[in-house]
């Protein structure tokens, strides 16, 4: 059984929902923007900073490549913007299965608005953002979960699909 990933746009709720779901999946949960901070030992509002988007995505397209390929299998968030990457969409197609966290963007921009976040400035931004990265999330994406629910339902929602897949049962 390969890895689920969870795709999403900020603040949909990635990283809380993977570590309950690997949790009650029994399976190890990573995010791949932790995994980039504990390399570069700086938080990701800093390396957007200093080293920019394009270094940043280019990390995270390999991250997220190296994690795929260890065993044993278990369930990782990845960036908002992870899957616009074309090899990075193509690999996880591939070789995992990813469900997309969809929540509305205006709920989104509520959620994520005064935060650190470097790609939430600006609203108008960040809707356009969301609006381009819409198709790569339909594309990327074998499940659909409505996230907008509280995060118990989105987690029983994910734990229902990974029976689905043979990927475990709830504990």
């Amino acid at each position: 059984m390969g890895w689920i990933v969870l795709t999403g746009y900020m603040g949909a709720g990635k990283s809380t929902a993977g570590r309950l779901l690997a949790e009650r999946l029994g399976r190890p949960f990573l995010d791949s923007d932790a995994v980039i901070e504990q390399e570069t030992e700086l938080p990701i509002p800093r390396i957007f900073a200093t080293k920019g988007e394009v270094w940043f995505r280019r990390n995270e397209e390999r991250v997220i490549r190296e994690i795929t390929a260890t065993e044993p299998a278990g369930v990782l968030a990845i960036g908002g913007g992870a899957v616009e990457s074309a090899k990075t969409r193509d690999l996880l197609t591939r070789t995992a299965h990813v469900a997309w966290l969809r929540v509305e963007p205006e709920a989104l921009w509520r959620r994520v608005n005064g935060s650190d976040r470097p790609l939430a400035a600006d609203e108008a931004m960040f809707l356009r953002r969301y609006a381009r990265r819409v198709p790569a999330y339909t594309e990327a994406a074998a499940h659909v979960v409505d996230a907008a629910r509280p995060v118990d339902a989105v987690v029983d929602d994910l734990v229902g699909w990974a029976a689905s897949l043979g990927a475990g049962s709830p504990a």
